[in-house]
């Protein structure tokens, strides 16, 4: 007996040597706010994460794979603090116009259920069509090897978030969705191999720990903006519901005092621009599909100067004004109770899309009803 366990530990051993792997996967403990979804949220969203810390000896992180030297503690703090302002950002921002309306119920509720830190480089996968020698993470190996199927078939995840980097041969898929209902509906570039598909839908949002909180939640924007593209397409033949009417577009030009997206807040048309001192009219808070609502002055003190409670009562922290634009942006999104006519109906909640895509495609819920 005692020959066989000094050949299993030889063999671990010689493992971690060939394979660069100083230790094992192991689980971390999750704090109460992480495994908290908001009170009164109308749909719940359990979420897997898997943090990727390619080291060599298990204690700094190994700046030549991933771009950054600090130590794997360290990081482990700042993806605490960085997975708990995203899930306050998408909780926050999923309260229909929470900004003036305190009383504003999340449509929204995140719960992390298990956090699980690899210490290895990224498995590469297929090479990103438009930049040679680059490769995505090769995200079947990765959720096969930690069973995600059983933490979406039999726990309901509807979330995994992995939190890695864009650095070296690797780059990211910001958002990557599996459904056996609507196939791939993301950002990025929608084929059916590059994730497992289950009976259950799914979206993977692979963020980089070199940044900040604000690119994470940036993943989320763009990808409910494939959605809404997805099912504006479905159920007019067009997209001018959400990008013209919403976001503001004349043809192909983007214009503001409407809502914004992603890339861009109501009074600016440039990439980026979160901190634009430009003051411009907008019906942003006040937004109807026609244009009948009242129009206010809106620039970067808009959001900069909201009241957002953040969780453990930050107050400053990098990026924040461009963090608190996404809140105020996701807020403005037709939520529930909007009661807002279009076409001679009723605006849906569009979150209902996020909460529960599955339910909502198998309704056919659309836009607009």
């Amino acid at each position: 007996m005692m020959i066989i366990k000094k050949n299993i530990i030889l063999f671990l051993l010689l493992a971690s040597m060939i394979f660069g792997q100083s230790k094992l996967p192991e689980t971390e403990d999750i704090s109460e706010f992480l495994a908290s979804p908001a009170s009164n949220a109308l749909f719940e969203v359990p979420v897997l994460v898997i943090n990727y810390y390619p080291t060599t000896d298990g204690v700094v992180m190994d700046k030549e794979e991933c771009g950054t030297d600090m130590k794997i503690s360290e990081m482990k703090t700042k993806i605490d603090s960085m997975n708990a302002r995203v899930k306050f950002s998408l909780e926050e921002g999923s309260k229909f116009r929470g900004y003036k309306n305190p009383d504003a119920i999340p449509s929204l509720g995140y719960k992390i259920i298990k956090i699980i830190s690899v210490y290895e480089k990224f498995p590469r996968g297929f090479e990103v069509p438009w930049n040679k020698d680059w490769y995505r993470p090769d995200y079947n190996k990765v959720l096969e090897r930690f069973d995600a199927r059983h933490y979406v078939e039999d726990l309901g995840v509807k979330e995994i978030w992995i939190w890695g980097y864009h650095h070296g041969e690797i780059e990211p898929a910001e958002s990557n969705m599996s459904s056996p209902l609507s196939g791939d509906i993301s950002n990025s570039e929608q084929i059916e191999e590059d994730l497992p598909v289950y009976k259950k839908s799914y979206t993977v949002y692979n963020y980089n720990y070199n940044r900040s909180q604000a690119e994470a939640v940036h993943n989320h924007g763009h990808q409910i903006e494939a959605m809404f593209t997805y099912l504006n397409e479905k159920q007019t033949g067009d997209t001018k519901l959400f990008w013209d009417l919403f976001v503001g577009k004349e043809g192909e030009d983007f214009i503001t005092g409407r809502c914004g997206w992603t890339h861009m807040p109501p009074n600016t048309t440039k990439h980026y621009n979160y901190l634009n001192p430009a003051k411009i009219e907008s019906d942003v808070e006040d937004w109807y599909p026609d244009g009948r609502g009242e129009k206010k002055i809106v620039s970067v003190e808009t959001w900069k100067n909201l009241n957002y409670d953040w969780p453990f009562g930050d107050v400053k922290f990098n990026q924040k004004t461009e963090s608190q634009f996404y809140i105020y942006w996701f807020q403005s999104i037709p939520g529930y109770e909007n009661h807002l006519p279009y076409s001679d109906a009723e605006l849906t909640n569009w979150w209902h899309f996020v909460g529960d895509w599955d339910d909502a495609i198998s309704k056919n819920i659309g836009l607009f009803k």
